[in-house]
């Protein structure tokens, strides 16, 4: 994963509100974002962007979660789903921070570290580290 952003441009502006998260994907030269209200904006990527950024499984999850962050920081997840492990099971997210599997029935608390909620899912969501410098936000691995 590399991927870097601005949290002052929007929808990035989302990320740094508690509770708040954007799946992010690259298709083709374009960035696709899409809230948890299911709103999705397309973001054309310049050629460098294009090259330089790479998502993952199925993309990133990106937001500030409101239990365990006393520091206020932004966090990371794959957006493919741990269980089925495949570039095509890509997790869907609600307002209330809980991320499912349409396949596998699994469901994750972002807001609790992506821990597992159930027991269709057998493991907790993959986590990617963080730098936040100034309004630039950096995913990496």
């Amino acid at each position: 994963v590399s991927y870097s952003c601005n949290v002052m441009d929007a929808p990035f502006n989302q990320i740094i509100i508690p509770g708040h998260f954007l799946a992010i994907r690259k298709v083709g030269n374009k960035l696709k974002v899409k809230d948890s209200d299911g709103k999705e904006t397309e973001i054309e990527l310049t050629a460098v962007q294009n090259s330089g950024y790479q998502m993952g499984l199925c993309g990133i999850i990106l937001g500030t979660p409101t239990l365990n962050n006393d520091d206020v920081s932004v966090w990371a997840y794959d957006l493919g789903c741990p269980v089925c492990d495949s570039e095509s099971t890509r997790l869907s997210f609600d307002v209330n921070g809980t991320a499912t599997c349409k396949t596998c029935k699994g469901s994750w608390s972002l807001n609790a570290s992506g821990f597992p909620i159930d027991e269709n899912a057998s493991r907790p969501l993959l986590r990617y580290p963080v730098i936040k410098n100034g309004n630039t936000v950096t995913v990496s691995n």
